[in-house]
């Protein structure tokens, strides 16, 4: 059977492990595509737009980061490269930090052992990509949107990188040409 072979192949421990893969794969390309599209047009667009579709797009960037991860994080897990490292470096990223307080927890915030809430400043919410996040004591802080996105990208192709040589290491761990000569490509491609 197919999913077998693959799972001989790749060194998958379980049958499902492609489903896993493919799933993976495709996810990180739509969310890829939504991400750079938001870095192409930001949030206005050069456009009018209302106040519900600039949080739209808002939203919809901080969910692909998210869904993004996800995908690679599974990806790590199949190749076997997933460490708790790989989750913390994560959960450091501003953008996580702009995702769990102004879209995914914005008044349930887990915040060491307590509860916050945050707000994103209405305002902010345009092509500057200067947002300004208030806390529960109504302090502000300004995040760039842009670059804790593309800090989070920097992130996501390290981490990307390290998983394919791996599928690579575990695919042809016996072909002395092979091997070589795609993270030979691999490295190319870095570049």
């Amino acid at each position: 059977m197919f999913v077998d072979k693959m799972k001989e192949l790749f060194k998958f421990q379980s049958s499902e492990s492609w489903s896993f893969l493919t799933s993976s794969l495709n996810t990180l390309g739509d969310s890829h595509f939504a991400i750079v599209s938001f870095l192409n047009n930001n949030i206005e667009n050069g456009k009018a737009f209302n106040t519900g579709e600039k949080y739209l797009r808002l939203y919809g960037v901080l969910s692909s980061v998210y869904i993004h991860f996800r995908a690679i994080s599974t990806l790590a897990d199949l190749a076997k490269t997933k460490t708790n490292e790989l989750e913390d470096k994560f959960k450091n990223l501003k953008i996580n930090f702009l995702r769990n307080a102004i879209s995914a927890h914005p008044v349930n915030f887990k915040l060491n052992e307590s509860i916050a809430n945050f707000k994103v400043v209405r305002y902010s919410v345009n092509d500057h990509g200067l947002l300004e996040i208030v806390n529960m004591k109504n302090e502000f802080k300004s995040y760039d949107l842009n670059k804790s996105i593309i800090e989070y990208i920097e992130f996501s192709e390290n981490t990307l990188e390290a998983v394919i040589r791996k599928i690579i290491e575990n695919r042809y761990d016996s072909s002395s040409v092979k091997r070589p000569k795609l993270i030979q490509e691999l490295e190319e491609f870095k570049r």
